[in-house]
């Protein structure tokens, strides 16, 4: 794979007022520049640089090119879209591009031996009067070295929120291949846990992206929990990895959970009768309606004055997402209270969630008293017949 695609750029073009001042311009000028000074392939590499030769003079110049210094038992070549070259015509202010190829001569050698490489060209005119020469250095490392010259960097590796939240990684993917190449994206994620990827700033998906020779790109990485995820640490890895190089990255979401309770009765009823002093026992069913465990859940009520309420437990403990836990509530209305109703609220509070209980309390009148009531009845009634006997004789 090149280093760099060979690239072409014609004649030059600029405006009219470029174009017309050559004043600036000394009579006779080339440049002829590898463009890059050093560069560090892997044994799988192919060697391929772009050389790039610019006329910057008054005059129209055909440029001849060389190779004048290469490694020993290398085959080293200059070629413009496949084609050997020895030489380019250049019009004033004119770019052209081509490109320098090597390989060891033996063709056995199927991979580039490790070590450093030097290479340099030199370009003339034809009547010699202007040259120019330029090097570059390669450093051929072993395979081990070559996947560690692709690297993902993130400022934020560990990410915090709750259930319900989508979390967006920024990945800066680096190429130092010194090759350009096309990179797939791949997560491992806990199970039931989505991942996707996208460039920064855009809303497409994508499983792989090219990222050019010696440069990075942004890369978005969006992690969705499941609906029933529980609080905790959550680990992910993320690789980039190209036909010739990989890395890899360790991410963390810490997921804070949801926080909420539901509280009633076992029959929905929210009224219990007795009478004062007598107690009214009332069942209380706590449900943990959020992701994350109660650790301690209690108890607190708002009574009448001189009424007491009592919990059997006075409070619950490790109450995980879903379950439900009961408390027994004992009400003990005043030996004072008068018949009526009357209103205790239960206050649960849990962590960081909590629920109001409205409970209506009738009192009503003794069992004794209401046997004398009738006995009271009886005795009108028998003495209002007594009466009316009476008067009827008359």
């Amino acid at each position: 794979m090149s280093l760099l695609a060979a690239a072409t750029t014609g004649p030059w073009t600029g405006t009219a007022a470029e174009k017309d001042s050559t004043a600036d311009l000394p009579e006779r000028r080339i440049i002829a520049a590898l463009q890059y000074p050093g560069i560090t392939l892997g044994p799988d590499d192919s060697f391929s640089v772009d050389l790039l030769l610019k006329n910057r003079g008054r005059s129209d110049e055909t440029v001849l090119v060389e190779v004048s210094e290469k490694p020993q038992d290398w085959n080293v070549e200059i070629k413009r879209f496949g084609t050997l070259v020895s030489g380019v015509f250049l019009a004033s202010r004119e770019d052209q591009t081509l490109t320098l190829t090597g390989k060891p001569a033996d063709k056995e050698i199927k991979k580039l031996p490790p070590g450093t490489y030097r290479f340099a060209i030199k370009a003339r005119t034809v009547d010699g009067a202007l040259t120019q020469a330029s090097a570059i250095t390669v450093n051929v490392v072993s395979a081990e070295k070559a996947a560690e010259r692709v690297s993902i960097e993130t400022s934020y590796p560990t990410l915090r929120g709750p259930l319900g939240d989508k979390f967006q990684f920024s990945l800066d993917v680096r190429n130092d291949t010194g090759q350009d190449a096309i990179f797939n994206f791949r997560a491992t994620a806990p199970s039931g846990w989505e991942t996707s990827f996208k460039p920064a700033y855009e809303s497409k998906q994508i499983s792989s992206l090219q990222i050019n020779a010696n440069s990075s790109k942004t890369v978005e990485m969006e992690v969705t929990p499941p609906y029933n995820a529980q609080a905790g640490e959550y680990d992910f890895k993320v690789e980039a990895q190209s036909p010739k190089a990989k890395a890899e990255k360790d991410l963390k979401v810490v997921l804070t959970g949801t926080f909420g309770l539901k509280v009633g009765t076992p029959g929905g009823l929210l009224s219990a009768v007795t009478e004062r002093g007598q107690q009214a026992n009332v069942t209380l069913l706590v449900q943990n309606r959020g992701s994350a465990a109660q650790r301690e859940v209690k108890f607190e009520a708002f009574k009448p004055e001189n009424w007491k309420v009592e919990f059997k437990p006075e409070k619950l403990e490790n109450l995980d997402p879903g379950a439900i836990k009961q408390t027994e509530i004992t009400i003990t209305p005043g030996e004072q209270s008068l018949v009526g109703d009357y209103s205790v609220s239960v206050h649960t509070d849990g962590e960081k969630a909590n629920e109001e209980t409205e409970f209506r309390i009738t009192i009503r009148a003794a069992s004794a008293w209401g046997w004398i009531g009738v006995a009271i009845i009886a005795v009108v009634m028998v003495g209002l017949g007594v009466t009316f006997r009476v008067l009827g004789r008359r």
